[in-house]
């Protein structure tokens, strides 16, 4: 199922937002002394990162970290290196630079709304291809901080009459006067 598309009625539902939680790693490979591994991941989408939290000593670490990234008008149509999500895990070295240990780059106009999957991670670009463990991510499309399912219940509702028509402050406080409106007049 394309992700900006719905048949129907030839409406277009467009993402405003990608939220993106890592929860854990497993078959990573070892790179401390006596092996252990003190490891963290980087989510990127376009020129904005986040950083997870240091996770030390686990054979299999957990993270269980979201964060959300706004995705610009046309970032999905447009195909190109911007429009990726690039997961990078990385071992914690006190001393000199952090060693790299796999990564995963997914289109984000190939996924779905909502998606849940083991990703293989892979060797930088150019380098031999090695086996470098897996990472479990939660990836979800919003449209102005509501999940699409919230959104297309918003579209099919009826439209009111002018004399019931809740305030209008502007966009941030249009759905919760809604809301507010909305319970008033069920009670």
């Amino acid at each position: 199922m394309p992700l900006i598309s719905l048949d129907d009625d030839e409406q277009r539902w467009v993402p405003t937002h990608v939220n993106v939680t890592v929860l854990r790693a497993r078959g990573l490979r070892t790179k401390g002394k006596q092996g252990s591994r003190y490891v963290y991941t980087i989510i990127q989408v376009g020129k904005e990162k986040y950083t997870t939290g240091l996770v030390e000593k686990a054979e299999e670490p957990q993270w269980s970290e979201e964060c959300s990234f706004e995705l610009l008008p046309g970032l999905l149509e447009a195909g190109g290196m911007s429009s990726n999500l690039v997961l990078t895990v990385m071992h914690r070295v006190l001393i000199g630079l952090d060693v790299f240990l796999g990564q995963a780059v997914i289109p984000l106009h190939k996924l779905d709304r909502h998606s849940h999957s083991w990703l293989k991670l892979h060797s930088k670009a150019g380098r031999k291809e090695k086996e470098r463990g897996e990472l479990q991510v939660t990836i979800q499309f919003t449209r102005n901080n509501m999940t699409a399912s919230m959104y297309d219940l918003t579209i099919k509702d009826k439209p009111l009459r002018p004399k019931e028509q809740p305030p209008q402050r502007g966009s941030q406080c249009r759905l919760l006067d809604r809301w507010k409106w909305w319970i008033k007049e069920k009670s």
